[in-house]
């Protein structure tokens, strides 16, 4: 609503009519420097709200460049705000994996190499020491734990952003919240980026039994566990996060196989 003008009252009129001419410029807001014409004019400087509000970058021409598993990838607008980086030493994972040579990820041995399923299926994960399950029917969930499907997790909403500027960005998203011990709604499912380029992850290394010829068996598995991995590794990982349990035994030699399709 507009207000309504300001008018001066009769008394009001009266004194200005009758005041000096140098009282009336004062009176009307003029400065006193103003009126002295060899006076320098102090310079008006923008407010603390006024200078951060200038100096905030444009959510629009921001930009970033991540290295991507075919190079290296540039981010713009919201995208470039949005994308993470990692630390797979936060979950007790390693820097980088290196390929026919044995790790130790948390506290096993392991090799990375071409899998028994043909060059098409790339690499597979190989255990180099025996991991004995006495009873097979009750390790889910509580069974013994290989290491964590680690990496930067998103809101669906902003993966789907991400995919949008770079589609090649899917090739190792694990869908977290749709696996076993979470209760969350499919609205508000949350995707960790798992590629081992950027996150030191080998569990993405495992291939499914999905569609195999002949058939394989299953023999570790993937549970979604909220909150903090157990000790002693991630002591200073706070998030939910999923798990890689064995659910048979599993001989010096063997590739880690779960079930699973991917999107």
């Amino acid at each position: 609503m507009t207000p309504p003008p300001y008018v001066l009252s009769q008394g009001v009129l009266a004194a200005i009519g009758n005041a000096p001419s140098h009282a009336f410029i004062v009176g009307i807001g003029a400065s006193h420097e103003a009126s002295n014409p060899h006076h320098e004019a102090r310079p008006c400087l923008p407010s603390v709200r006024q200078r951060s509000k200038a100096q905030r970058p444009s959510e629009g021409h921001a930009r970033t460049i991540v290295e991507g598993r075919w190079g290296m990838c540039e981010f713009i607008g919201k995208c470039a705000n949005i994308i993470q980086s990692w630390n797979p030493t936060v979950l007790g994972l390693l820097d980088s994996l290196p390929y026919d040579e044995e790790v130790v990820v948390w506290g096993r041995r392991w090799i990375v190499k071409t899998s028994t399923l043909g060059e098409r299926h790339g690499y597979g994960v190989y255990a180099c020491e025996d991991i004995i399950v006495e009873d097979s029917t009750s390790c889910r969930r509580e069974g013994l734990t290989l290491f964590p499907y680690g990496g930067p997790i998103y809101k669906r909403r902003h993966w789907n952003m991400i995919l949008r500027q770079h589609p090649e960005w899917k090739t190792f998203a694990l869908e977290m919240d749709t696996f076993a011990g979470s209760t969350r709604r499919h609205s508000d499912v949350r995707v960790i980026d798992g590629d081992p380029i950027r996150s030191g992850n080998i569990a993405s290394f495992i291939n499914s039994t999905v569609g195999t010829r002949p058939k394989h068996r299953a023999n570790c598995e993937w549970v979604f566990v909220e909150g903090p991995p157990p000790a002693s590794y991630g002591e200073t990982y706070h998030e939910d996060h999923c798990l890689v349990l064995v659910t048979r035994t599993i001989r010096s030699g063997d590739e880690l196989f779960t079930h699973y399709e991917w999107n």
